[in-house]
């Protein structure tokens, strides 16, 4: 993850939680809650990418999973550690302090059933969005599956004019508030098939601006 972003990250970490709830105008919980219920299972072993305050991670533990969470705020993840000890579930998710460009050192090939990444894709450079596409496609097991969530920017035209209208005043909020700032990703899906991935599902959000993309890794001969 860029270097700009993370040291953001540091100064904002105990108020992630909130301004991304309001960016989201509260629907990011029930989407990760709706993922728990609807595309994880119990016993599967979980990489949670960018886990931030930890909230998702605690919430795949809970059904079950055995959760591996990776982040390179060490204040987000020291909120993160709060969290879990709180849960008592310290024995089912295991933190580890790393930025992404080095999934390819600390994780063997097909560690993972599933892997997620939340609101954190669109954060990344070009070329570390690559990486990370290739990197999730290793360790994943055969028919394992990517989840991501993130913002997009709407394709209708209609649905763009609103967009603008709407996110602008929230954006202002949630900098106020949290000094958090996002952008949009661009050109996940054609990418995701091009590192052999195939798109099983998507579900889309608050003017087609936030998306759940649900992906399986293929087999290539």
């Amino acid at each position: 993850m860029s270097y700009i972003y993370m040291k953001s990250l540091e100064k904002k970490a105990e108020k992630y939680d909130k301004g991304i709830k309001i960016l989201t105008l509260g629907r990011l919980p029930k989407i990760k809650q709706y993922v728990v219920d609807n595309y994880l299972k119990k016993d599967e072993t979980l990489l949670d990418i960018g886990m931030g305050t930890g909230t998702f991670a605690i919430l795949c533990a809970k059904k079950g999973l055995n959760v591996v969470g990776i982040d390179f705020s060490e204040k987000m993840l020291d909120i993160a550690i709060k969290k879990i000890e709180i849960e008592d579930l310290k024995d089912v998710i295991e933190i580890i302090k790393m930025p992404v460009i080095e999934l390819d050192e600390k994780f063997t090939d097909n560690s993972f059933d599933k892997v997620t990444a939340i609101l954190i894709f669109s954060e990344l450079y070009f070329k570390e969005q690559e990486f990370c596409l290739t990197q999730i496609y290793r360790i994943l097991k055969e028919n394992g599956e990517f989840i991501l969530i993130d913002e997009f920017k709407p394709k209708r035209f209609w649905k763009k004019v609103l967009y603008v209208i709407i996110r602008i005043p929230l954006t202002l909020m949630t900098f106020i508030k949290a000094h958090i700032t996002t952008k949009s990703l661009k050109n996940i899906e054609k990418r995701l098939e091009n590192h052999s991935f195939i798109i099983k599902e998507e579900k889309l959000y608050l003017l087609d601006s936030l998306k759940i993309i649900r992906s399986k890794k293929i087999i290539t001969k």
